[in-house]
């Protein structure tokens, strides 16, 4: 009988120790505001471990934050977006002071850009791929709080709280980056009326086709960079329905995960990853034993200093763009 009840204590101080120590890991993993988000999320039937997608409309200056739930994205909020740089078009050098249009990500290892200015921001990646091929500069382009804007795009403290908090939770609960799509403005037939006669409408057609994918689907499409611009890759054909074999594409954009993209699609990309390396061959810098990158920004600017230490640590990792390499 003695034995009998010594068992019952042991299994108990077993289960107890299991739970105790899963409430720990929880608090420790989330902060207080994640925390609270999460208990939201999970009210609303999005689970403990939502995948989260940013849009971005730079004329409207609305930020969209979108949320998988089951087979497609729902609308979770909209915030104002306070300030960002420049005008309508994208970045195309450092020190142009206009703010990013394209696909960008916030990587799950570079989220926090902590410092006294902004205590909460997200790095947008940039340049990517594209912007290497295009040979576009800039450095140290975030999402952050303050409501000021050198090429950034800048929020007010109070949703730029919610809003990491939100990219924070996505990322800690296996995501592997968060996508974040910035468009010039919603591309409709009434706001391409409007801008029919600006410069930068040859780009801005090729984000036409992921925004229309988006729209319709509710799903992440896969983007390729080729010579021509951005394609949406389905089944083997572009978007517009020229076969992928006919032109030389470089690496797809990262996606969050297979799910966005799907099994198939990724299947095709990889077997036609020697395409990748025909394309402007020249352009695209490789790793050199020493790990060097190469520097795309003017040196003297601080911001430009922060940009190559990131890029050494995603270099280390092995995430970085072959297009970003020396």
């Amino acid at each position: 009988m003695i034995r009998f009840f010594i068992y019952l204590q042991l299994i108990y101080l077993v289960f107890f120790s299991q739970v105790f120590c899963q409430v720990v890991l929880a608090s420790e993993k989330y902060t207080s505001v994640e925390a609270a988000q999460l208990e939201r999320l999970k009210s609303i039937g999005y689970g403990d471990q939502p995948r989260v997608y940013l849009r971005i409309f730079k004329e409207e200056k609305v930020l969209e934050i979108w949320v998988r739930s089951s087979s497609e994205y729902k609308l979770y909020r909209s915030y104002d977006i306070c300030k960002y740089s420049g005008e309508l078009g994208p970045k195309l050098e450092e020190g142009d002071k206009q703010s990013p249009e394209g696909f960008y990500h916030v990587p799950a290892d570079d989220v926090i850009w902590n410092s006294a200015k902004w205590p909460r921001s997200l790095n947008l990646s940039f340049p990517n791929v594209f912007d290497a091929l295009k040979k576009r500069t800039g450095s140290y382009l975030l999402i952050h709080g303050g409501c000021s804007s050198i090429g950034c795009y800048a929020l007010d403290n109070g949703p730029m709280e919610a809003l990491y908090a939100m990219v924070s939770i996505a990322l800690k609960s296996g995501q592997k980056l968060v996508p974040i799509h910035i468009f010039p403005f919603r591309l409709n037939e009434a706001n391409w009326e409007r801008h029919k006669g600006h410069g930068s409408v040859p780009f801005w057609k090729k984000l036409q086709p992921v925004y229309d994918h988006f729209n319709q689907r509710r799903k992440l499409p896969l983007i390729l960079v080729c010579a021509t611009g951005y394609h949406v890759y389905r089944s083997g054909v572009f978007d517009d329905g020229v076969p992928q074999t006919q032109g030389g594409c470089m690496e797809p954009l990262p996606i969050s995960s297979v799910e966005d993209a799907g099994v198939t699609e990724i299947a095709w990309v990889s077997k036609l990853s020697h395409y990748y390396k025909t394309l402007l061959p020249k352009q695209r810098a490789k790793a050199d034993p020493a790990g060097q990158i190469k520097v795309s920004c003017n040196l003297k600017r601080p911001s430009c200093k922060k940009w190559l230490a990131m890029r050494k640590r995603m270099l280390k990792r092995g995430v970085l763009p072959k297009s970003l390499l020396k």
